[in-house]
């Protein structure tokens, strides 16, 4: 039981003990207000029904908070997140507690009082918000509670504050969109594809992060092509805790003995990223690259815009049958001609 003290002819009072010596001012108000409160909630006691053999007599309030989950500050996440608080009365009186939240430099939302009834409890939630790539760590938050009215007698000089703390902790994350450059389109055996990109990435941390170009075919199938070359520049970026943004060049040569038309697109992924199973219709290069043409002179047999059309995939056999001819031809002239010069 809490001690109640009085002043009277230099008499300290417990209740229980009694002790000479001088009491403060502080003390003096303190038991004024105590006994203002036990006279007035007197016949309030008297004429309530009986609530828990437990409750007390004294005002008082308990506090126990959860610490929130994990505070995301990406871009497009809601960065909130939610303390679950319950406020226990063990007292005999319904009681008006005044709540006040020091957050850690966090935005926050709570009630900034709630009635409690006498021996029960109430809960109530403090939301926390976060600046956009707030920096990763963690922030405690201090929540504190203070019993104001008992059975509607003002109680605030005999109740203390009772505080709790959570922890906030805010997710690390780095995020970067980029932007492909012209670039592709269609090119012969041998050439060299080029292109660039602008990678702007936001993070509340410092970070490291490679790009790197893929090639999937029309098929979609994302393996590296046999005989194309790689020759870019390593596309590395420093990020800022903050934010950072650089620009990439990239440089494909292709292989000048290509056997067959390859077809297909170009993207540029983080390194360990998901390579997509198909062309994306946004953000990537569409390339065509045709083999080599085969001609005469100025006449070509094989390629684009060659003498054999639609019949292109068929040019080596028909070359080889015409070589054949050629040769036969010519094998039969020179036996002829010997022949004659023997006759002669």
């Amino acid at each position: 039981m809490n001690a109640l003290s009085i002043k009277s002819a230099n008499i300290y009072c417990d209740m229980e003990n009694i002790y000479p010596g001088e009491v403060s001012a502080g003390a003096v108000s303190r038991t004024a207000v105590a006994l203002s409160f036990l006279l007035f909630a007197a016949p309030v006691l008297a004429l309530a029904p009986v609530v828990s053999a437990q409750a007390g007599i004294f005002p008082e309030i308990n506090i126990s908070c959860d610490d929130p989950p994990d505070m995301d500050v990406s871009p497009g996440a809601s960065r909130n997140v939610v303390s679950n608080c319950i406020l226990e009365n063990p007292s005999m009186h319904p009681e008006e507690v005044e709540i006040t939240v020091q957050s850690g430099g966090f935005a926050y939302a709570s009630p900034g009082s709630m009635t409690v009834p006498a021996d029960s409890e109430e809960s109530f939630e403090v939301t926390f918000r976060g600046d956009l790539a707030h920096d990763s760590g963690s922030y405690v938050a201090n929540i504190t509670v203070q019993v104001t009215q008992a059975s509607g007698v003002d109680v605030t000089l005999i109740t203390s504050p009772e505080s709790t703390e959570v922890t906030i902790v805010v997710a690390e994350f780095t995020s970067c969109e980029h932007d492909l450059g012209q670039g592709g389109g269609t090119l012969g055996a041998g050439e060299i594809i080029t292109f660039s990109t602008s990678i702007s990435c936001t993070s509340n941390e410092d970070s490291s992060i490679k790009y790197i170009a893929r090639m999937i075919s029309d098929s979609g199938d994302s393996s590296w092509p046999s005989g194309f070359s790689d020759q870019s520049a390593p596309c590395n970026i420093q990020v800022q805790s903050g934010g950072s943004s650089t620009n990439c060049q990239f440089q494909i040569l292709t292989p000048s003995n290509l056997g067959e038309t390859w077809d297909g697109c170009i993207v540029v992924l983080e390194e360990g990223g998901s390579v997509p199973k198909s062309c994306p219709t946004t953000n990537s290069i569409d390339v065509k690259v045709e083999p080599k043409s085969i001609g005469i002179g100025t006449i070509d047999l094989i390629g684009n815009g060659s003498i054999f059309g639609d019949y292109e995939e068929e040019a080596p056999i028909i070359i080889g049958g015409v070589a054949v001819v050629l040769v036969l031809t010519i094998a039969v002239v020179v036996i002829r001609r010997r022949r004659r010069s023997f006759d002669d």
